[in-house]
């Protein structure tokens, strides 16, 4: 179903094909999925329907149609649903099902596209969630904030697990980290109640 929706998308020129009710769950399928350099090439292509589409047609605000209609509503939440992406997926704060309320949580950022960094916080009952990333020079520096009486699993874009450090030191000895497995492209670590500064190199 993933193959075949990634397929739709690229064969109709990564234009937005869904209203209203479906595309929230296209934004959802596609990074669920993996899949945001998908769902970052549907958001920011201009040939429109779209986003950038609507920012070309002189939109300053999310309007109700996808082709900015001067004669419906130029400010409106209808077709909002990539908001959640930017958080969910670009920043990757996500909630743990196993552990409802945020008491644990999942950082697990997309890294895609021509974007050199992200910023973004969540303000959880148990206190601020913080995920920014940057990448310059071949390299991606993450910072993550998790709150008190907290646990975060990290799923950071990092190949080669030795390789990612923490406050200047190998991230499999900093105070706090618990490296758990690599997976592809990623390396999985735990963190407890703190403030880290992760860098890795990007990639491939």
């Amino acid at each position: 179903m993933l193959a075949s929706l990634v397929s739709n998308v690229r064969t109709n020129g990564n234009r937005v094909t869904a209203g209203d009710v479906g595309f929230a769950y296209v934004v959802r399928a596609l990074y669920e999925g993996g899949r945001g350099d998908v769902l970052f090439d549907l958001v920011t292509q201009t040939n429109g329907p779209g986003y950038a589409d609507q920012l070309r047609r002189g939109a300053t605000s999310l309007t109700e149609a996808w082709d900015a209609n001067p004669a419906s509503s130029q400010n409106h939440c209808m077709l909002g649903h990539a908001e959640e992406w930017f958080y969910r997926g670009l920043a990757g704060i996500n909630p743990d099902p196993a552990a409802p309320g945020f008491k644990r949580f999942i950082v697990r950022p997309d890294v895609v596209g021509d974007l050199t960094w992200v910023k973004a916080h969540y303000d959880s009952v148990h206190g601020r969630i913080v995920s920014e990333w940057e990448r310059k020079d071949g390299r991606l520096r993450l910072c993550v904030t998790v709150p008190p009486n907290t646990t975060a699993t990290l799923f950071l874009p990092a190949s080669d697990a030795s390789a990612v450090r923490e406050s200047n030191a190998p991230a499999s000895k900093a105070p706090g980290v618990h490296f758990l497995r690599s997976e592809t492209g990623r390396a999985v670590f735990t963190l407890e109640s703190g403030r880290y500064e992760f860098d890795a190199p990007e990639s491939p």
